[in-house]
């Protein structure tokens, strides 16, 4: 999820990419060397780099080979959290469920074909009784594995080039599904980030401060690794050279950076998971939306956890649908 730090990161690489836009092996905007730095200088390092000078192995003061170095530093404005409008009910698909594979049931035959994507998995219930589930590489991985694991109960199981075969006593399902990511904003928050820039003369101290401001304002809203977007929008800009005497010329640029925290968890698929794609006929429309067998309650009541929970607190579920029945046994005579 993101935080501050991200905020830092993404106005560090605009400075990076403001100060030197040809890469960090070229020259940079002002012709001077130019350290980059998330955090507040420290002021014995920043008068050496101003100063044109560094430290040896032996800890003496000598010159810097390549001269002075003006710094850039993007540093939190303590205090300046302000309260922003909070939207944390929304719900959003992060990473769709990726799907390869085509599988389709005929009697006791399951035909798997296609390219498998990371995550893709078969399931198959059996005699509504026993749950094989796995994932592999490819599709003929994965019908193996089915096969393997279908032996324990069914010795009669197998695996060819494109087929899957259980002997079943009376139903087989099967569920093809895969692993996607959704996520929702838990709060919502405001920070000024400060981006100042230490120079040693007022020239590059302008042309630093002006690539950095301009490429920034060029894009007001952001996104960040986790997906989530920021807005990024220009504050003020303060000039300071009381710092002259030690050949230090300062210019902070203060922008206002809204941004979302995210929680993300694994998109469930109960819906897909246990509808019936087809059972081995003949077989009743009553039966096939029955759970039967132990193993396949056990495990329905595991996915919908979830959803029985937060209807026993009252509260809403972020995304798909539920139906609840509530119902008593009528009074007998």
């Amino acid at each position: 999820m993101a935080d501050l730090s991200d905020v830092t990161a993404y106005l560090a690489q605009q400075a990076a990419n403001a100060v030197y836009p040809n890469g960090a092996t070229s020259p940079s905007v002002a012709s001077m060397d130019c350290l980059i730095y998330e955090g507040w200088p420290l002021g014995d390092q920043l008068d050496l780099d101003i100063n044109g000078q560094e430290r040896n192995a032996a800890g003496a003061t000598v010159a810097r080979p390549g001269g002075p170095r003006a710094n850039v530093s993007i540093f939190p404005m303590p205090g300046t959290g302000a309260p922003v409008y909070q939207i944390q009910d929304h719900t959003k698909t992060i990473v769709e469920p990726a799907i390869g594979l085509t599988a389709t049931l005929s009697g006791d035959t399951v035909t798997v074909s296609g390219t498998s994507k990371p995550g893709e998995y078969i399931t198959i219930i059996a005699d509504d009784a026993y749950i094989y589930s796995e994932t592999g590489a490819n599709a003929a991985a994965i019908r193996a594995a089915l096969a393997t694991a279908a032996q324990a109960n069914y010795p009669g199981a197998s695996s060819t080039a494109t087929t899957l075969t259980i002997p079943v006593g009376h139903s087989i399902v099967m569920r093809q599904g895969g692993v996607g990511t959704v996520g929702r904003v838990t709060h919502r928050q405001k920070h000024a980030v400060m981006i100042t820039v230490w120079a040693p003369n007022r020239l590059v101290r302008n042309e630093l401060a002006e690539a950095i401001d301009g490429l920034i304002k060029q894009t007001n809203r952001v996104s960040f690794p986790d997906t989530s977007q920021a807005v990024v929008v220009y504050n003020r800009t303060i000039v300071n050279d009381e710092q002259q005497a030690e050949s230090i010329y300062r210019r902070d640029l203060i922008y206002d950076v809204e941004y979302a925290t995210y929680i993300f968890w694994l998109l469930p698929l109960p819906i897909w998971l246990f509808r019936t794609l087809r059972s081995k006929p003949p077989r009743s429309s009553r039966r096939q939306h029955t759970l039967g067998g132990a193993l396949v309650r056990r495990l329905t009541m595991f996915c919908f956890r979830f959803e029985i929970g937060r209807i026993r607190r009252g509260a809403s579920i972020p995304f798909g649908g539920s139906c609840l029945l509530v119902a008593t046994p009528s009074a007998r005579a």
